[in-house]
């Protein structure tokens, strides 16, 4: 079995001002492929960091190399960011959005969610 890694680079704007950005970044990955959604979402978990708003990622590509670690599950990460700042959503909306795929909320306080539907 091939490991895979992800390298690219990435501007994370914060949503109390300032960036973190950096190039040919490398990330562990489970898979041959992982959307910029996901791989946002995993960049903002594995970094834990707080206040992330939108994420610039480019240069991506995927490498057949040895994982430095154990690669994340990407299958419940969020594949989609709605920002609420930048206008108006129903509740009734964002849980229709969520039904299918767990999604990243920034809120208009700048505080940033996920929210997924619970399949018992």
């Amino acid at each position: 079995m091939t490991d895979h890694r992800v390298k690219f680079d990435f501007t994370v704007h914060f949503t109390n001002g300032g960036s973190l950005s950096a190039e040919d970044f490398r990330l562990d990955i489970p898979d041959a492929d992982i959307a910029d959604e996901q791989l946002a979402a995993y960049l903002i978990a594995d970094m834990r960091l707080l206040m992330a708003g939108r994420v610039d990622i480019s240069n991506k590509e995927i490498i057949a190399e040895p994982h430095k670690r154990g690669a994340i599950d990407t299958r419940d990460l969020p594949r989609k960011t709605i920002d609420l700042s930048s206008g108006e959503l129903s509740v009734e909306e964002l849980l229709g959005l969520a039904a299918t795929n767990s999604l990243r909320v920034i809120a208009r306080n700048g505080e940033s969610y996920v929210i997924s539907r619970l399949v018992v």
